[in-house]
């Protein structure tokens, strides 16, 4: 939101189109935990060609991050 009116109250919501759910169980993705710890830049590679602009966000969401709380990195709080 881009302002804030202390005399009307807003919630926050967040939803998601997900289209048809599969009906079938599919299988964990498993694997991830034993791969080496990567900057954000570094893990979002594989999609630069695929997500418009992915390199601008992690750039913003970064700058947005300099400072997190409960001793998380900059790239694991972004």
């Amino acid at each position: 939101m881009a302002y804030s009116n202390s005399n009307e109250k807003h919630s926050a919501t967040r939803f998601a189109d997900l289209g048809v759910l599969p009906k079938r169980m599919l299988a964990p993705i498993e694997g991830y935990d034993k791969s080496p710890l990567v900057t954000l830049e570094e893990a979002v590679k594989p999609l630069i060609k695929i997500v418009p602009k992915v390199e601008r966000n992690v750039f913003i969401v970064k700058q947005n991050c300099q400072e997190p709380e409960d001793d998380l990195t900059t790239d694991e709080s972004a």
